[in-house]
């Protein structure tokens, strides 16, 4: 018997997997790297509230991918910042890995049009 569960052999559908998103970020199972909480995010003005509302209203943008770990998915969530922050007007994307207790933000970037 293998040690670790086989891997799905497609990732989940994108609509499927904003929910589980969704899902971690309203039962607070979200935690942030190094890199994302005090490099990227300080570098372009987000904190943990305009991340958590880009999760929320955001939707998976391009692939979803095989994570580090078994019934792990990679993908990126692009959206807006909250009404009144500076850069409003341009989109962010949270790159996350979505595990089935939780979800782990990579890093966040602008996404360029």
């Amino acid at each position: 018997m293998p040690k670790h569960p086989t891997r799905p052999s497609h990732p989940p559908h994108p609509g499927d997997l904003i929910k589980v998103i969704h899902e971690h970020v309203v039962q607070g199972r979200v935690s942030y790297t190094r890199h994302a909480l005090d490099v990227r995010m300080p570098e372009r003005g987000f904190d943990v509230i305009d991340v958590e509302h880009i999760l929320v209203h955001g939707m998976v943008d391009g692939s979803i991918t095989a994570g580090r770990s078994p019934g792990e998915w990679e993908c990126t969530v692009r959206g807006t910042l909250p009404v009144g922050h500076p850069q409003r007007s341009r989109e962010v994307g949270v790159v996350v890995a979505v595990r089935k207790a939780k979800l782990i933000i990579i890093t966040v970037q602008w996404m360029d049009p």
